[in-house]
């Protein structure tokens, strides 16, 4: 059994582990606001580094590569090295990215952009990302037991769901009123204090079965798979690329090939980084649909819904992120109610109903309509408070399952498996539903202009500009009139123009909520695979299994021999 200062870990309650909680909440706050508070500064950040909308793009893309790719690993080493020492590392990591993400702007290194530097700080946080956010989960799972670790774990998922939804509020005041680099700054005391926090409160931990060495076949066959995975995802809706290009098809073949070596090598060692068989286990199993479903449905819309509030509604970067704050008031007060009734009820009801309502939430978003005055965005708001309390319902019951399955030593892996699900989902669904949209708007854009009354060529010629300008400026309306279009700025076709643009991104916009609105219908089925007999060490004061690799707990095998 594992110690730590002298008391066995999972007997002696912590008297420190409402501090440890803050101190892993801390590092947990700071990483998934990254996800999303940068959307808001991209703009500003774009004007200032004169960055393309492709470096832009990255971006963001840098992030969630660097965060996927090297989840499941992190989760490993820290079940293996410890995991407040490895935590702590992320933390550091994490804040010296933040730091080099602020600098981008001032720093110059010959035959580097400003915009490349930023990029590259960018994929070092989200390293740092991928190392705190397993690894906060997995030090909950070792320091509280019973009906308070269902507590500690709602915060948890109220912690989750209040930095994705606030990001947008976060970085539209600081961009606002300081600048697109304290988005960053301030990161760094924040996470000086967490590392110090965490090497005061929180107890060393890992799985003492396994071996201290790394598994190097299951990091190289992994990451490439995912890095093949995310990338293709990202890459995907390029201009010059597609889904159906070799580059492309390419990619994603790499990544089905990696998987399965990977698969089949691990099942073959005593002492795998990830378990395969961990699926087997029908509520894990379920809990990373649901996750993998949520995030495609619903936290990849973030981005589309600030393209709608900021460039086609036409606010301020502040007062879109203000337009998010239903999302988050209800996390508050859902997330901590998930957590107990989690405990008492089991997780198959609170993640069916929470996903039930993120259903209802996205279906009322797709009544929005092409009209452009500020007022437009309140139809989004009864959708957003249902979005809120679905948010902080969901998260909770996930972590419970994802580490509430599986023996406490190989709580790491777990939640890695489960979080690399989550972040996989947020590409796919940022990949599909920009594809669906941008194919959506170019075929309207070509119908709706080929009707009007002008001469055949200068319709291939107006069509032509419009796809170049590309959705970005096509979210806007064409209020701000591009390049292409400037002869014909005060021609009467204009305005048709203009709204053939808006009309046909609205409908886009449309059609991906239906789309989003689906996925999270079938994360709401797959809610159903969980069962309460799965769970193992949710009993305060019981003993928890120490399972091998494809051993499943007492209790379930005993069920199947009934």
């Amino acid at each position: 059994m594992a110690k730590s200062q002298g008391v066995p870990l999972g007997t002696t309650p912590d008297p420190l582990r409402w501090w440890a909680l803050a101190a892993t909440s801390v590092g947990l706050f700071m990483a998934m606001l990254d996800v999303n508070v940068v959307n808001v500064a991209l703009p500003t950040v774009g004007s200032e580094l004169k960055a393309s909308f492709a470096g832009l793009q990255w971006t963001v893309n840098a992030y969630v590569l660097a965060l996927a790719v090297l989840f499941v690993t992190a989760g490993r080493l820290g079940d293996i090295f410890g995991r407040k020492r490895v935590f702590m590392v992320g933390m550091g990591l994490f804040s010296i990215g933040s730091l080099l993400c602020a600098l981008a702007g001032s720093v110059q290194i010959q035959g580097i952009s400003p915009i490349d530097l930023l990029i590259g700080a960018r994929a070092l946080q989200g390293l740092g990302a991928s190392i705190i956010l397993p690894l906060s989960l997995a030090i909950i799972s070792a320091t509280f037991q019973g009906a308070q670790r269902a507590t500690a774990i709602g915060i948890y998922g109220g912690v989750t769901g209040l930095a994705t939804a606030i990001g947008p509020l976060v970085g539209g005041t600081l961009v606002a009123h300081v600048s697109w680099q304290s988005i960053f700054y301030l990161n760094v005391p924040i996470g000086v204090v967490g590392i110090l926090l965490a090497g005061w409160a929180v107890r060393e931990s890992r799985d003492e079965r396994a071996p201290r060495t790394l598994d190097a076949f299951g990091l190289v066959t992994l990451t490439v798979s995912l890095f093949c995975l995310v990338l293709a995802l990202i890459q995907a809706n390029d201009g010059d690329k597609g889904w159906t290009s070799p580059y492309i098809l390419t990619l994603f073949a790499v990544a089905a090939v990696a998987l399965v070596v990977f698969i089949l090598g691990e099942m073959r060692l005593k002492h795998p980084m990830v378990d395969p068989r961990l699926f087997r286990i029908r509520s894990y199993a379920g809990a990373a649909i649901v996750g993998f479903t949520l995030s495609a449905g619903l936290f990849s819309l973030f981005f589309f819904l600030t393209l709608y509030l900021q460039n086609f509604l036409g606010f301020s970067a502040l007062d879109a992120g203000l337009r998010f704050l239903p999302l988050s008031g209800l996390v508050l007060i859902a997330a901590p109610m998930a957590g107990a009734m989690t405990h008492r009820l089991g997780a198959r009801p609170i993640l069916f109903v929470s996903m039930a309502i993120l259903v209802v939430a996205v279906a009322l978003m797709t009544r929005i309509s092409p009209a452009t005055t500020p007022a437009a965005w309140i139809v989004l708001l009864p959708a957003f408070i249902l979005g809120g309390l679905g948010n902080g319902l969901v998260n909770p019951p996930i972590a419970d399952v994802a580490v509430g399955t599986v023996a406490r030593e190989r709580a790491g892996m777990a939640s890695g498996l489960n979080g690399v699900a989550r972040q996989v989902g947020t590409a796919f669904g940022i990949a599909l539903l920009g594809a669906l949209l941008t194919n959506h708007y170019n075929a309207a854009i070509r119908d709706k202009v080929s009707a009007l009354q002008v001469p055949a060529a200068a319709q291939q010629n107006i069509i032509r500009g419009i796809q170049q300008a590309g959705i970005f400026a096509g979210s806007t309306g064409f209020r701000h009139v591009p390049e292409q279009f400037a002869p014909l700025a005060n021609s009467p076709v204009f305005p048709q123009i203009q709204r053939i643009v808006q009309q046909s991104f609205i409908d886009g916009l449309v059609l991906i909520l239906w789309v989003a609105a689906g996925m999270l219908a079938l994360g709401a089925l797959a809610a159903l695979l969980v069962r309460r007999s799965d769970m193992i060490a949710i009993v305060p004061g019981s003993q928890t299994q120490t399972l091998g690799a494809g051993q499943e707990p007492a209790h379930r095998s005993s069920e199947k021999s009934k």
